[in-house]
C-alpha cells in the first residue's frame, strides 16, 4: 500500500452493500438535474422553433425610424437579417380589392420572406409586378400559381403575377386564411397580398395613403443580444421598440417586465434543485460517516492526519461519482425520452413535431457538473466530522460516545422509548438539520412549483367554454337567428353550440353610487351558466341558481373600480334586477378587467325581457374529438358570406397545458420519491449507527414494540421539524412567487392559503415517515440480542 488513499477502492468493495444507498442518492441527484435541464432545454428549443414558425425569426422591430437609420442598423455585424414590413386594410377600411373581395396589403423586402418569416413558399419571388397571396385566395378567387390578378384601388388597377401562396400547412397560417400570429392575418371574407416593398409604397403614394412601417431585425447567433438591444435603443431614442419577447427571453435579453421577473425566479428554482442534491447526498454521507467513526479513529492511531482524513472522505465520495454520474446521466436522458415519447404520442399538438430521442448537451453537462459539485459540497461537513474522531475513543471502543447528548432523555412528559427516540433525533443538530431539510425542501418545492401550475392554467386556459369555432358578425351585418343556432347543433361533428347576446351602453340607475350611468348586458345560455362554478369564475357569496330563467337576477363582473356587490340592484328602463353573484374577472378582456364599466350577465329569458332582442351577437361551437375538417367546412359553407367564420381548433388545443403540467408534476413526483428514499436511507443508517445501543436496550428488557416506537419517534421528530421549516419558508415563498408571476400581470387573481396543497403535503410526510420506520425497525427486531451487542 503506497498511501492511505489505496484503501479507497478496497473500502468500496468491502462496504459495497452499505454504500449502495449513498450511490443511489448520487445517481438520483444527477438523474434529477439531468432530466430537468434536458427537458427544459428541449422544451425551450421546441418552443423557440414554434415561436419562430408562428411569429417569425426576429428579435425586435422598430417604428419611427428613417431609411438612413435602417441602413445603418443593417450594416451592424451583430445583425444577421433585417427588413421593412408594412400593412394596410387589415380592418377593411380602404377600397383595395381583388376580384371584388377586400384585400389586405403587405409590403416586404426579400430578407423578410427568406430569413425572418417561415411560411413563404420556396421558389416564390416578389419582384416588381409579382404577388404572394394568402391560401384562402385559392378558393375565394379560383386562382393558382402563374395566374394573373388585378388589384383594384381608387387610384387605378395593378396587374400582378401570382408566384405563390403563403404556407397553409401550419397552425399559424390555416387554409381558411386566418393566422393571428402571422405577418398578414386576414379575417372573414378577405384575402391578403404580399408585395415588394417598393410596389407597395407606390400603391400607397398613388392613393395618398399611409401605412405604419416597422423595421424587423434579427440578431446574429454570436451577438450579445442584451448589449445590442441596449445600443440600438441608445442610438435611436425616438424609435418605438417592439420586442419578440420569447426569443429575447430565451437569450436572457428581454426588457419585458414579465420576462425580467422570471429570470431571478429561474435562478431560485435552480438553486433549490442544487440544494436538493446537496441535502440528499450530505445526509447520506453524514450517516455513512457516523457508522465508520471507529474506522477513522483507528486510521488516526496508525498515523493518518486530520487533513488526510478529510482528503480520504472527499476522494472516496468522488470515487463513487465514477459510477453514479454516468448512471444518473443515462437515467435522466432515458426519462427525458420517455416524457417526450409520451407527449409525442398522447399529447400531440406542437409536441408531435418534437424529436423523441433528442440529446441535450446542456442537460448532460449540467448533470455531471452539479453531481460533482454536490458531492464535494456534501462531503465537506462529514469529512470534517470524521477528522475530529479521537484515536483514544476509537481504541477504547467508545468512538460513538461523542454523539450522545450530555443530558439524559426527558421522561417526565413522554414514555421512555418515545423520549429516547426524540433524544436520538436531537442529539446531533447537524443530522437533525439535514433530515428535517429533506422534508422541508420537498414541501418548499411542492408549494413553489404549484404556483407554476396556476400560472399555466391562466396563460393556457382550459375553461369549459373554450370554443373550436366562432361565428362573428360582419361589419353592419345581421344578427344570428336562433334557427341558425339550432341548425348548427344538428350538424355532424358538433358537440355544443352556445351564444351570447349583447346590448351595449344601456342607460341604468344603481342602488349604490357608481361612476357610470350605463351598463353592458350579455346573455348566457344555460350550458354556459352551468360551467361558471366549475371554472371557478364565481366569487364566494353568490347564488347562481337565481340567475336561471326569468327571476329578475343577474351576475356582475367584478372589478376594483366597480363598487357593486351581491344584493345591489340595477334599474334598466323601468325594470329592476338584483345582483345574485359576482364574476371573478372579465372573460371578454385580455386584462381581465372592465376598466370601471359595469357589465351584467343574465339568462336568455331575462335578456329578452329587458331588451326584446332574441338574436345572438356571437355563436360558439365545440366539436366532438373525432370531428373532421369536412365537418368544420360544412359549418363554414352554412355561414359563408353572411358571418365571419373563425376556426380556433388549434388555439383550443390543450396539449401545451397538459404537457407542462405533466413536466411540473413529474418533477414534483421525482423530488418526492428521492426525498422518501433519502429519508428511509438516512433513518436506516442512523439506526445502524446505534446498533450496539439498541442491542443493550434489548438486553435490559426493551421489546420489539418499544423499539419500533423509539425509531418512529425519531422519524416523527425529523418530520415535524421539516414540516415547520417547510411551511414556514414555503408559504411566504409561494406567496412571493404568486405575486411576481401571477398577480402583477393578472390582478384579479390573488394568493390564498393553498389548503389542498398543504393537506397533500401532510399526507406525503405521513407516508414517508411510515415508510422510513418500517424497514429499520423490522431489521432490528429480527436481529438477535447477542448479534446487536457484538455489532461493530
Amino acid at each position: 500500500m503506497r498511501s492511505y488513499l489505496s484503501l479507497i477502492p478496497i473500502s468500496a468493495k468491502v462496504r459495497r452493500r452499505q454504500n449502495r444507498m449513498t450511490l443511489l442518492c448520487i445517481i438520483f441527484a444527477v438523474f434529477l438535474v439531468t432530466g430537468i435541464f434536458s427537458m427544459a432545454d428541449i422544451f425551450i428549443q421546441s418552443e423557440t422553433a414554434n415561436v419562430k414558425e408562428a411569429g417569425g425569426n426576429w428579435h425586435i422591430n422598430l417604428e419611427n425610424i428613417s431609411e438612413e437609420d435602417a441602413a445603418s442598423i443593417a450594416r451592424r455585424p451583430d445583425v444577421s437579417a433585417s427588413s421593412w414590413f408594412d400593412m394596410v386594410n387589415f380592418d377593411q377600411d380602404r377600397s383595395y380589392t381583388i376580384g371584388g373581395i377586400q384585400t389586405a396589403l403587405g409590403g416586404v423586402e426579400d430578407p423578410f420572406r427568406t430569413e425572418i418569416m417561415t411560411y413563404f413558399p420556396e421558389g416564390a419571388s416578389l419582384d416588381e409586378g409579382e404577388v404572394i397571396l394568402t391560401p384562402n385566395a385559392k378558393t375565394m378567387l379560383g386562382v393558382d400559381v402563374g395566374d394573373r390578378v388585378s388589384l383594384d384601388t381608387p387610384a387605378g388597377s395593378y396587374d400582378l403575377l401570382i408566384t405563390g401562396f403563403r404556407s397553409g400547412n401550419s397552425r399559424y397560417a390555416t387554409d381558411s386564411g386566418v393566422g393571428e400570429s402571422t405577418a398578414l392575418p386576414v379575417k372573414g371574407e378577405q384575402v391578403g397580398a404580399f408585395l415588394q416593398i417598393e410596389t407597395f409604397r407606390e400603391i400607397l403614394a398613388a392613393n395618398e395613403d399611409a401605412g405604419n412601417p416597422a423595421y424587423y431585425i434579427q440578431f446574429s447567433e454570436r451577438a450579445n443580444a442584451r448589449r445590442t438591444l441596449s445600443e440600438i435603443k441608445e442610438q435611436f431614442p425616438e424609435a418605438k421598440v417592439n420586442e419578440h419577447m420569447i426569443l429575447l427571453a430565451a437569450v436572457g435579453a428581454s426588457e419585458n417586465r414579465m420576462a425580467k421577473n422570471v429570470y431571478p425566479l429561474v435562478i431560485v428554482f435552480c438553486l433549490l434543485v442544487l440544494l436538493a442534491g446537496v441535502l440528499m447526498i450530505s445526509g447520506s454521507l453524514n450517516s455513512a460517516i457516523a457508522q465508520r467513526t471507529q474506522f477513522f479513529g483507528m486510521m488516526r492511531c496508525i498515523g493518518m492526519s486530520k487533513k488526510q482524513v478529510i482528503h480520504f472522505v472527499e476522494l472516496e465520495a468522488l470515487n463513487w461519482c465514477k459510477t453514479a454520474i454516468p448512471a444518473g446521466i443515462i437515467l435522466g436522458t432515458a426519462a427525458t425520452w420517455l416524457v417526450l415519447a409520451f407527449m409525442h404520442r398522447f399529447v400531440g399538438g406542437e409536441f408531435a413535431r418534437m424529436a423523441v430521442f433528442g440529446i441535450s448537451p446542456i442537460g448532460m453537462v449540467s448533470g455531471a457538473v452539479v453531481g460533482i459539485l454536490t458531492v464535494l459540497l456534501a462531503a465537506r461537513a462529514p469529512a470534517k466530522k470524521a477528522a475530529k474522531v479521537s484515536p483514544v475513543a476509537a481504541v477504547s471502543g467508545n468512538a460513538d460516545a461523542g454523539m450522545q447528548r450530555p443530558q439524559r432523555a426527558n421522561t417526565r412528559l413522554l414514555k421512555i422509548e418515545t423520549a429516547l427516540g426524540v433524544s436520538h433525533a436531537a442529539s446531533s443538530k447537524k443530522s437533525l438539520l439535514l433530515m428535517a431539510g429533506s422534508f422541508a425542501l420537498s414541501i418548499i418545492l411542492f408549494l413553489s412549483f404549484s404556483v407554476l401550475v396556476d400560472l399555466l392554467g391562466i396563460m393556457l386556459p382550459t375553461k369549459s367554454y373554450g370554443s373550436d369555432i366562432d361565428i362573428n358578425l360582419l361589419e353592419n351585418g345581421e344578427l344570428i337567428a336562433p334557427d341558425l343556432m339550432q341548425q348548427m347543433r344538428e350538424m355532424p361533428g358538433v358537440k355544443n353550440v352556445f351564444g351570447r347576446r349583447l346590448a351595449a351602453a344601456i342607460p341604468a340607475e344603481f342602488s349604490v353610487e357608481v361612476d357610470r350611468d350605463t351598463v353592458d348586458i350579455l346573455s348566457y345560455d344555460d350550458i354556459q351558466l352551468d360551467w361558471v362554478p366549475g371554472d371557478g369564475d364565481l366569487r364566494s357569496g353568490g347564488d347562481l341558481k337565481k340567475v336561471y330563467g326569468d327571476q329578475g337576477y343577474v351576475l356582475c363582473i367584478w372589478d376594483k373600480d366597480v363598487p357593486l356587490d351581491v344584493g345591489d340592484t340595477v334599474t334598466l328602463g323601468g325594470s329592476t334586477v338584483e345582483i345574485a353573484g359576482m364574476m371573478t374577472y372579465n372573460p371578454f378582456s385580455n386584462s381581465g378587467r372592465t376598466d370601471g364599466d359595469v357589465i351584467l350577465i343574465c339568462s336568455n329569458e331575462t335578456f329578452i325581457r329587458l331588451t326584446g332582442e332574441e338574436r345572438y351577437s356571437i355563436a360558439s361551437i365545440q366539436m366532438v374529438p373525432n370531428a373532421t375538417d369536412e365537418d368544420a367546412e360544412a359549418i363554414h359553407d352554412l355561414v359563408r358570406g353572411r358571418y365571419e367564420f373563425l376556426d380556433r381548433r388549434e388555439e383550443a388545443d390543450r396539449s401545451t397545458f397538459f404537457a407542462f403540467s405533466l413536466f411540473i408534476y413529474g418533477f414534483l413526483a421525482i423530488i418526492a420519491l428521492i426525498t422518501v428514499l433519502n429519508i428511509i436511507n438516512s433513518i436506516s443508517m442512523s439506526v445502524s449507527a446505534r446498533t450496539r445501543q439498541y442491542g443493550a436496550m434489548r438486553a435490559v428488557g426493551m421489546d420489539g414494540g418499544q423499539l419500533t416506537r423509539m425509531i418512529a419517534a425519531e422519524a416523527a421528530t425529523y418530520a415535524l421539524a421539516g414540516c415547520a421549516i417547510g411551511c414556514g419558508v414555503g408559504l411566504p415563498l409561494s406567496r412571493l412567487l404568486y405575486g411576481k408571476l401571477v398577480t402583477v400581470h393578472f390582478p384579479y387573481y390573488t394568493w390564498t392559503l393553498p389548503v389542498s396543497s398543504i393537506l397533500i403535503i401532510l399526507l406525503f410526510v405521513l407516508l414517508a415517515t411510515l415508510a422510513a420506520v418500517h424497514a429499520p425497525s423490522k431489521r432490528m427486531r429480527n436481529m438477535a440480542v447477542t448479534e446487536t451487542i457484538n455489532e461493530l
